[in-house]
């Protein structure tokens, strides 16, 4: 027995040796820094191409069991309303893959500025005519113009929800365009 806290046994290969009688491997030690590098660069230009594309919706539909219950025939009565916000006025256009080019140039309308205010009460008229030839319609898409102020944003939001109804004494909210998207112009 020795004196140095051995418990007498010693590796059956000898000292420095692993449990099968082999040499230590040498640690190996890697920089992975470039490789942190890479990623982080490939994640933020793949962030930056997906903030620059302009997403469009895709019409679907669900199979159903029966005609009757599918929204097939519906979807000729819905279109997705684009509406463009000017310093000049409003630009209001119509988006739908079951329409024609001709349909959808029918139902757009340049509303200009009521005096040197954008005209809300039109806007909402103009939206209002279509929403009641395309009642299944809902989602209206709100393009500002760079450097416009922040109140006619959010008055143009308001104008494409809703509007009121007088309804004997009563006056009433009537909803339109229920979905506001707002989006950018991709320069």
């Amino acid at each position: 027995m020795s004196g140095s806290g051995d418990t007498g046994e010693e590796d059956a290969a000898g000292p420095g040796t692993n449990v099968f009688g082999e040499a230590p491997v040498a640690l190996v030690q890697l920089n992975l820094t470039a490789l942190m590098d890479i990623l982080s660069n490939l994640l933020f230009f793949l962030l930056a191409a997906f903030g620059a594309t302009i997403v469009m919706v895709i019409n679907g539909t669900v199979p159903v069991q029966s005609a009757e219950d599918s929204d097939v025939a519906d979807m000729k009565r819905a279109v997705t309303m684009n509406v463009s916000i000017h310093k000049e006025g409003f630009r209001v256009a119509a988006l739908g893959t079951a329409f024609s080019q001709e349909e959808l140039d029918a139902m757009a309308r340049q509303i200009p500025l009521r005096g040197s205010a954008h005209d809300y009460a039109s806007l909402t008229r103009e939206l209002r005519a279509i929403k009641q030839h395309y009642p299944k319609s809902d989602t209206v898409i709100l393009t500002p113009e760079a450097g416009l102020r922040y109140e006619v944003l959010v008055r143009t939001m308001d104008a494409a929800r809703e509007y009121e109804a007088k309804q004997g004494n009563t006056i009433r909210a009537v909803g339109l365009f229920p979905t506001v998207v707002v989006s950018t112009v991709v320069k």
